[in-house]
């Protein structure tokens, strides 16, 4: 009887949610089990012998010469290695990145020694990482493939017939992912174009339908009755007054009775407001005077201040609603009709505005200078506002037009109703799309012909949950698929300044510190796949988000048109916050509930039902803040992201995040292997005998990669109680340098700002393609030529 009532609760989702400290145990102790199996006996001398002297002395000597104020007896895998691997976002150009640096990690140097893929337990992917990392994942789980070739074979070449180097072949093949064949770029427009319409009639519809419903409320005697009843005023000479103080005509044309109606209605409401306003601030004035001790009570005044900027919003609103009749007889005189000038600033105000969007979903974000930037965005903002007035236009006169036939105004308030709410927005936006084309691209079973039917390539990945990658005996690191959740209006600072918080997608568990974690099986309704996951933590294009919390995207005029237009490749699903989760199975994400709330810019709360999920670099863009949290020992990073000034920003910001926290420092003290030597034209700085051609002709770095140290500190949670240690930072970054194969340079010559071109650029040819992941390929090789770095990890 008990675990029947127990099973109900779960089902019905009772259950409660989890902390991260407590996911953290749970995912540990799952890895341990399966790590070990499959390590511990495959490498015991390496383990008896050159992780035993790592531990006991190499690390020992480290911490004591460097961290004097850390144990050196406290490092906290003592056992066997415990790496974990962040690729970070970027689209193709880092997945072509990061294949190769998965490729240089798993090179054997030795027979009898582990790979450095080898001792990789963690995962942690963002973006475009995730498309190499979900490829790793699922061909080593689901397949016992490693997907990226044997390096043996040169990776993949046309004399080799090893499953491994056939799906690097056709990976590498279909780096226009976006558009294959037969669908091409006219489809890819097309699905864009679908969401575009439909988000725009059912938006408009949902517009005019409440239009409609004012102006019933406008024409009945709601405001006579509450002017009357309190004695506030006599309604009939009020109402008389607000007619002589509106025009009966405008350029000749006369105002009809339904838009005075609707005119004096809301002045009316206007009038009131004022009058409770203005009620307020006198009688806060006059307790100040006879009740000192009430007046200056802190709650008190802060009450008071929230309730006037209420009414001050609510005044302004009923003024604008109170000039939109004006305004449409301005504009469009009595009706519609295609010589108007009005119909034509409009279609041209939809059309910039539609431009606007557009530039600003293919995120291309590249200004000359600052003052360009605030002229930019003073044009985006005011021809934004001007679309948003003529969609209000357009909607008052749909509205109407509904209230003046009342016999046939049913079948539009029922499309409307039908349109809104039936429709899974996650279904129509492009979201859908990208996500099928990735998984066709990066998840093809390996027994599928590369030239099948496209619905039959991603076939099997389609119906692969997240959950069941926890479920397969083979190993594979475990993967933690970073997303951004969207938390612009959230109810703690921390959330809100930051515009979001790091949310997980994992085999266990799901869920972010700002909305606790649930067991996958449970998240989004037991369905989400690893198809859907890799693509949700590379929605890059979406309103209220950008990388790392900034962008125009965050701009509110900017979100309001990108979600208007339908352009987000963002995932609306149910928060593991709420306890009813029995409703994630009857109520769907459609365009009232949470659409019409994003629109106007409501929701988005860490205690919001529906909760947005977007591109994992909108709040961490290189992967490493969940293997900090899980206070990882040693982390590499790929870092394939497009940073053609060198400002490690991305670094940088997710530095800052760690810090602020988990009180962790991240710091490059070593000299030899510092952030300077990734800076271009370092290798030409460095050089005792001179520059050389190249070095000064590409601009070429001292290194690919920097090491540092990180500096954990002693925690003590309810579930946690750990000691301080040091860590490891290993950085690769996308750059070039000496001693790299020729086409690398020559590609170099032909373009420019390789190998930083733009992550709006999603369609790689082969020779691209190439030239990212053998430069990762190489620089990773360079890292463990390098003794003295070697000499470093464990």
């Amino acid at each position: 009887m008990f675990q029947k009532v127990k099973a109900l609760i779960k089902k019905i989702g009772f259950d409660g949610t989890a902390k991260a400290d407590e996911v953290i145990v749970k995912e540990r102790r799952h890895i341990e089990e399966e790590f070990a199996d499959q390590f511990d006996s495959n490498f015991k001398d390496y383990l008896n012998n050159d992780y035993k002297t790592f531990v006991k002395k190499t690390y020992s000597e480290y911490v004591r010469k460097h961290h004097p104020e850390i144990d050196h007896g406290a490092y906290p895998h003592p056992k066997r290695p415990w790496y974990g691997l962040a690729l970070s976002g970027g689209g193709i150009r880092s997945a072509s990145f990061s294949i190769g640096v998965i490729q240089g990690l798993n090179k054997r140097l030795s027979d009898k020694k582990p790979t450095t893929m080898d001792k990789v337990t963690y995962l942690s992917t963002v973006s475009g990482g995730g498309y190499a990392g979900s490829a790793l994942s699922w061909y080593q789980k689901v397949h016992k493939t490693f997907p990226f070739g044997d390096i043996n074979t040169f990776s993949g070449s046309q004399n080799s017939r090893e499953p491994e180097d056939q799906v690097l072949s056709y990976i590498r093949q279909h780096g226009k992912y976006l558009i294959p064949k037969p669908l091409g770029f006219t489809s890819l427009i097309g699905v864009i174009l679908m969401s575009v319409l439909y988000s725009i009639v059912a938006y408009t519809l949902l517009f005019s339908l409440v239009m409609f419903l004012l102006q019933v409320i406008a024409s009945s005697e709601i405001i006579t009755s509450i002017l009357n009843a309190n004695n506030i005023v006599d309604a009939a000479n009020f109402r008389q007054s607000l007619l002589g103080m509106a025009p009966s005509a405008i350029d000749g044309t006369v105002i009809n009775g339904g838009r005075i109606d609707f005119v004096i209605f809301f002045l009316s409401i206007s009038f009131i407001l004022t009058i409770a306003f203005s009620a307020i601030v006198f009688f806060y004035g006059f307790r100040s005077f006879i009740g000192y001790y009430f007046s200056i009570s802190y709650c008190y005044r802060v009450k008071i201040q929230e309730i006037l900027g209420v009414l001050l919003k609510l005044i302004i609103a009923s003024l604008f609603f109170a000039a939109l009749p004006l305004a449409v007889l301005l504009v469009f005189r009595e009706e519609l009709s295609i010589n108007q000038p009005g119909v034509w600033g409009s279609m041209i105000s939809g059309l910039v505005s539609i431009t606007l969007a557009i530039r600003n979903f293919r995120q291309e974000a590249e200004r000359s200078d600052g003052k360009e930037r605030v002229i930019g965005k003073l044009i985006t903002a005011l021809s934004i506002l001007v679309f948003i007035f003529f969609i209000l236009l357009f909607s008052y006169l749909i509205g109407e037009m509904i209230y003046t036939s009342q016999d046939s105004f049913w079948p539009i308030l029922i499309a409307a109703f039908i349109i809104s709410i039936i429709v899974n927005i996650n279904q129509m936006s492009p979201h859908k799309m990208y996500r099928d084309r990735l998984m066709e691209t990066f998840l093809k079973a390996p027994q599928t012909s590369p030239t099948a039917p496209i619905c039959e390539r991603g076939n099997e990945a389609d119906k692969t949950l997240l959950s069941d990658m926890a479920a397969h005996g083979n190993w594979s690191p475990y993967q933690l698929i970073n997303c951004n959740v969207i938390l612009n209006n959230a109810i703690t600072p921390h959330y809100r300044g930051r515009v979001g918080d790091s949310f997980l997608l994992s085999p266990l568990f799901c869920g972010s510190a700002a909305t606790n974690y649930i067991a996958t099986d449970r998240f989004s309704g037991g369905q989400m796949t690893l198809a859907t996951a890799m693509s949700i933590s590379g929605g890059a294009a979406n309103p209220h988000s950008g990388v790392s919390g900034e962008g125009e995207s965050i701009n509110p005029f900017v979100a309001f048109l990108m979600t208007f237009l339908g352009l987000r490749l963002g995932y609306w699903t149910f928060s593991p916050a709420i306890s009813l989760r029995i409703l994630n199975s009857i109520i769907r994400p459609n365009y009232i509930v949470p659409g019409l709330g994003s629109l106007l810019n409501f929701g988005h709360s860490e205690k919001s039902m529906f909760i947005e999920l977007s591109d994992g670099g909108h709040f961490d863009n290189t992967g490493i803040y969940e293997l900090v949290r899980r206070r990882t020992p040693v982390i590499i990073l790929a870092d394939g992201s497009t940073d053609s000034n060198f400002t490690f920003d991305d670094l940088g910001s997710a530095i800052e995040r760690i810090r602020v926290d988990f009180g962790v420092s991240i710091r490059f003290l070593d000299e030899a292997f510092d952030l300077s030597g990734l800076l271009p034209g370092s290798q030409a700085s460095a050089s005792t005998r001179g520059a050389e051609i190249y070095d000064e002709k590409y601009n070429l770095s001292e290194r690919g990669y920097a090491i540092g140290d990180i500096i954990y500190p002693d925690i003590s949670t309810e579930d946690v109680t750990e000691k301080a240690f040091v860590g490891l930072f290993i950085y690769i970054k996308a750059t070039l340098t000496r001693n790299l194969p020729g086409d690398l340079y020559a590609y170099r010559a032909s373009h420019p700002s390789y190998p930083n071109e733009p992550t709006a650029d999603q369609f790689f040819d082969e020779r691209q393609f190439e030239s990212y992941r053998e430069l990762g390929y190489q620089l990773t090789s360079q890292l463990f030529k390098n003794e003295q770095a070697m000499k470093k990890l464990p």
